[in-house]
């Protein structure tokens, strides 16, 4: 990979009044407010951007060619380098701290969310790893999803290296029943680091998608067939194990942004379970839950534990259209307690084969439909076609969780998506809670591009 120059650093100059939205905390600027051509500059090198009468704005990295010319790293003008091993490891230590401060550091969470963690363009999800000896250990996901980002690549293992040994030291340091939710921290030699440089927006940057990498695994931890940790979502207190492939598996392996969604529908469901079972008797139906796009069966797994709580036996019925994904569904819902079917089927392609106004739960998690400007009319025409379907196979009083992870269809356009499905489906909803992406994907009020998960939960009736 292509290191970062050793040359004097450009500096950029913005139109007049063009710097009022980074000045307001928005980390990019546009090719259009730059008040020059970019010149020499190479994809992702570094680049110091001043105001049009010549003061200093930022430290980051440009693109020459994309209509996103700069990405802001650092607004301190005393921090010369913030590229290099130091500056990142400080933001990595920043990244990690807001996490263990909210409680997420014993389980797998996103440790690094791109611009709302001063890293632009960088991904990394730790996945802590259920273990059979119970030593920790830990598996990095890194996506690198811009050209600046990818120079940053050699420093920034470095830094993440340094960061895990010092966490070891800490942990290894802290009384036994000291407070902390870290837990148990796994050293370098415990730790396998996989690169995913094989997501589509890296073609937005003149980048090439790359095959998975496995960089760094000497315990042999087989990221691959992983079994990573997860908060419980009926008790938060406890943790789950589900199996996953971070290696090859969507994303990085799984969708740690629904965590929140998912916690607050295990709620919802364990109090109208509690009620149902009161009035339904000593004995009522299994719970009957379709997942849609249910990849590894999070949703699945997670609500047939909440079921089985309490006390009601439970039917998953597991669509999508990868066998792989499928199998470890099955594997992750059985071992919750939760009944299997499976139907391998491209949903949008229609769903005849399931028994209509049936389901008490239905759950909606597709990737994203829109993802450019151009997809919006097509890709808003597929989400009002999944939620029709979705509610036609609703009973009444069931339901239903719909989500979007599509950035550019925002919470009103959302909503009136799901207004048309109603209508189209020919079912009145009642709509009782929204969510959006877990806290360990922290959102800038400056930057709205930030914010893509919506989840919506309601009641059919």
């Amino acid at each position: 990979m292509p290191m970062l120059s050793a040359a004097p650093m450009p500096i950029w100059t913005l139109k007049p009044r063009a710097e009022r939205r980074l000045r307001g905390g928005h980390p990019w600027v546009f090719n259009n407010e730059l008040a020059h051509r970019p010149g020499q500059v190479a994809p992702g090198d570094p680049v110091e951007l001043h105001d049009a009468a010549g003061r200093f704005l930022a430290r980051g990295y440009g693109h020459p060619h994309t209509l996103i010319a700069f990405r802001a790293l650092s607004r301190e003008a005393a921090e010369e380098h913030p590229w290099c091993s130091a500056g990142l490891l400080l933001r990595l230590q920043r990244a990690a701290a807001l996490r263990e401060r909210l409680g997420l550091g014993a389980a797998s969470h996103r440790l690094v969310f791109g611009e709302a963690d001063e890293l632009p363009g960088v991904v990394l999800d730790r996945y802590r790893l259920h273990t059979a000896d119970g030593a920790p250990a830990q598996v990095l996901v890194l996506q690198e999803h811009t050209a600046g980002a990818e120079r940053l690549h050699a420093a920034l293992l470095e830094a993440l290296q340094t960061l895990v040994e010092h966490e070891a030291q800490r942990s290894a340091q802290r009384p036994m029943g000291a407070a902390g939710d870290a837990g148990a921290a796994a050293g370098w030699a415990r730790t396998a680091l996989v690169l995913r440089n094989d997501v589509s927006m890296r073609e937005l940057e003149g980048l090439a998608k790359l095959p998975p990498a496995l960089l760094h695994d000497p315990a042999g931890l087989d990221p691959a067939r992983a079994r990573i940790v997860l908060r419980a979502a009926g008790d938060p207190a406890r943790t789950i194990a589900l199996e996953a492939d971070l290696l090859a598996g969507q994303k990085t392996g799984f969708y740690l942004d629904q965590a929140a969604n998912v916690r607050m529908v295990a709620q919802l469901l364990a109090g109208s379970l509690r009620a149902g079972i009161q009035a339904a008797g000593p004995d009522p139906a299994p719970l009957r839950v379709l997942d849609l796009f249910a990849y590894v069966g999070q949703w699945g797994a997670q609500l047939s534990r909440v079921a089985t709580a309490a006390g009601r036996a439970v039917a998953v019925t597991a669509v999508d259209s990868s066998a792989q994904a499928l199998a470890l569904a099955e594997a992750n819902v059985r071992a919750a307690g939760g009944g299997w079917e499976t139907l391998r089927a491209d949903i949008l392609r229609g769903l005849d084969a399931l028994p209509a106004r049936s389901y008490d739960v239905v759950v909606a998690d597709p990737p994203a439909f829109i993802k450019g400007r151009k997809a919006l009319p097509t890709g808003r025409a597929a989400y009002v076609k999944l939620n029709a379907m979705a509610l036609g196979l609703l009973r009444p009083g069931g339901l239903l969780v719909t989500c979007s992870c599509s950035q550019l269809l925002d919470e009103d356009a959302f909503r009136d998506v799901l207004h048309h499905a109603a209508l189209r489906a020919g079912v009145p909803v009642r709509w009782i809670a929204r969510g959006g992406q877990a806290p360990d994907h922290p959102l800038l009020a400056a930057f709205p591009e930030g914010h893509y998960l919506k989840c919506w939960v309601g009641v059919a009736d």
